[in-house]
């Protein structure tokens, strides 16, 4: 993995977690992306599990209000332990409300029987990151967050409506010197499926995304992850957004976000 620099996104302070200027996402000079939030869940989530020998087949996150600069506590749930699937919350918490919580899914690891037909509808292909696309600066300015994360298009444009794939990797540090692990890389990107395929101009019709749901069918592997993405808006301004997750060594899953959509101007 690459090694991370400039500013992290959080600081630690005790059992809390600062978030820096690098955490602000482009909704306010006081909101934190979805992404930011997303992979320090993840890291919690891996600390307190990785002793247990099970394998994360599910992450989904519920964003239930706006998340500010103010510091943050975790808060761990177990909500269910069976021989075969555990089932754990974290709790971000700001001035003692729970702003985002991450329900994860732990299922008991063992070895998958031989599936002839188990890639069917993993057939895309991309070529590596080195390949890719940079993006424009503009685009790379959307906030102090995205600014820290190198991106390179493997399929249309960021800033152009409709389908799109882009390689990202969060190449600040996490929290303090120490950079994303894999699985945060995931999480962090997946946060970004709506904005890498937006269904019209961002100018024209805005969106938010109430939560962010992925399943795994392995652990990723590196820092560079593949969001291959979708937006699709129903009649009543709500729709999703989908997207399946490379790595370099193949598909890692797919995720979908839920969405609200508004006009503009």
């Amino acid at each position: 993995m690459t090694t991370p620099i400039g500013d992290p996104v959080f600081v630690s302070d005790g059992e809390r977690f600062v978030p820096t200027e690098a955490a602000i996402g482009p909704w306010s000079a006081d909101a934190l992306q979805g992404s930011a939030t997303a992979a320090l869940l993840v890291r919690a989530l891996q600390a307190h599990e990785a002793s247990r020998g099970r394998e994360v087949a599910r992450l989904s996150f519920d964003f239930w209000r706006p998340a500010s600069r103010a510091p943050i506590t975790l808060e761990f749930t177990l909500l269910r332990d069976g021989a075969k699937a555990r089932t754990v919350a974290f709790d971000m918490l700001q001035d003692g409300k729970s702003v985002l919580r991450c329900t994860a899914l732990l299922l008991r690891s063992g070895q998958t029987p031989a599936l002839p037909a188990a890639d069917a509808f993993a057939a895309a292909t991309f070529a590596p990151p080195e390949e890719g696309v940079p993006i424009p600066v503009a685009a790379s300015r959307m906030s102090p967050f995205f600014a820290g994360v190198d991106v390179r298009m493997a399929r249309g444009q960021i800033l152009e409506p409709g389908p799109a794939a882009a390689w990202l990797r969060l190449g600040r540090p996490l929290v303090d010197a120490e950079a994303a692990s894999p699985l945060a890389q995931v999480a962090s990107a997946a946060d970004l499926v709506a904005g890498i395929s937006q269904w019209a101009h961002p100018a024209r019709l805005g969106f938010v995304n109430a939560d962010l749901t992925i399943n795994l069918r392995r652990a990723p592997r590196g820092d560079w992850m593949l969001v291959d993405a979708l937006t699709l808006a129903g009649p009543m301004g709500t729709g999703y957004a989908v997207g399946q997750l490379h790595d370099r060594g193949g598909p890692v899953g797919q995720c979908v976000s839920s969405l609200l959509f508004e006009a503009r101007g």
